[in-house]
């Protein structure tokens, strides 16, 4: 399996951040958001900041999807939560992103008054996907939740073996100055 290390760079220097790294902030119960986030940020961050780490004080994000697992992650990644440079908006929209429970999977990253938009593959986060969410997410432990959890691993497996381009759409927005 392929396993993904993204760099920002902090007042002390840059830290290397890995899919397991974020593990540990989320918990297991997150390895979805963990390897759609640790895929989004590498993607995101080497079209906004090609050459060197992206300054992770510098980074925007706007979420269509405010999962805890997902907000964990850009906590994690950029401090962007707690200090006010992430904009939880379930109303966000796009005709092509996947739904999920309480808004879409669309993700708004800015940097250097750069913004990508990113969005995962519909074929991913597909109707089977909710079906599962909804049915087993926050139920307690038994033999479906268990089957539930294997199924996670499996899109994991999904998540991490594509390439960027059957994973995500990308699109640039026209800066708003």
């Amino acid at each position: 399996m392929n396993e993904y290390t993204i760099e920002v760079a902090d007042q002390d220097g840059v830290i290397s951040i890995t899919r397991h790294d974020l593990l540990k902030y989320t918990s297991f119960g997150n390895v979805i958001a963990a390897a759609l986030m640790i895929r989004a940020s590498k993607l995101a961050f080497s079209l906004l900041s090609p050459d060197q780490p992206v300054e992770r004080k510098r980074l925007y994000w706007t979420l269509g999807f405010c999962g805890p697992g997902i907000l964990d992650c850009v906590e994690m990644i950029s401090h962007a939560v707690r200090e006010g440079r992430c904009l939880q908006k379930p109303t966000l929209d796009h005709p092509h992103a996947p739904h999920s429970i309480g808004g879409q999977f669309l993700f708004d990253i800015s940097y250097n008054g750069q913004t990508v938009r990113l969005w995962p593959s519909a074929a991913v986060f597909d109707d089977e996907f909710r079906r599962q969410v909804l049915a087993w997410q926050d139920q307690p432990d038994s033999e479906g939740r268990k089957a539930f959890l294997q199924y996670k691993e499996g899109k994991v497996k999904q998540i991490l073996a594509l390439s960027d381009e059957e994973l995500f759409t990308v699109q640039w927005l026209e800066r708003k100055d």
